[in-house]
């Protein structure tokens, strides 16, 4: 009987929940690969760029992709974050680290976020990461005397989807 009672209730519960106008959908806008530097970023000598990977299990794994022509992978540290509404995740910073946490909004522009640093209570600079695993390839070297640039940023495995815009 009192299984029965909880079933009842569990289900009135859903159906009240289903028909609620306060109720927002979860998205994921967050989910995946995200690269600090975009693709056909074009650099002189050993370069270097972050990977964000925000999971779905609330971490985020942040690589170090370096050296061009071989894109050694390292991972550099793990962080936690969480949902704060529909369009903002907090990022939880380690004991001792100079940031408090990091405020992280969808961009300005399609497939990119935008990361606020909160030092002291205070945002602390702002950069931007854009969706999609980005590695580089090193480019044939320049004429003798003329300096330019070695590597370039591409897509690792394929590019993100296409925006809805």
């Amino acid at each position: 009987m009192l299984v029965s009672k909880a079933r009842g209730l569990l289900v009135l519960a859903i159906a009240a929940v289903g028909c609620s106008t306060e109720v927002t959908e979860s998205t994921d806008w967050m989910l995946g690969a995200f690269s600090s530097r975009n693709v056909k970023d074009r650099t002189t000598g050993l370069s270097a760029l972050g990977q964000y990977h925000f999971r779905e299990d609330g971490t985020l794994a942040l690589l170090a992709i370096t050296n061009c022509a071989e894109n050694r992978e390292k991972l550099m540290e793990e962080y936690t974050w969480s949902r704060a509404g529909n369009s903002l995740v907090l990022v939880d910073m380690p004991e001792g680290a100079i940031h408090e946490e990091w405020r992280v909004t969808l961009g300005e522009t399609c497939n990119t976020m935008q990361v606020n640093p909160i030092q002291d209570g205070e945002v602390r600079g702002t950069f931007t990461l854009w969706r999609g695993a980005v590695c580089m390839k090193e480019l044939p070297p320049c004429e003798e005397g003329y300096e330019c640039e070695t590597c370039e940023t591409t897509w690792c495995d394929e590019p993100p989807p296409p925006c809805d815009e």
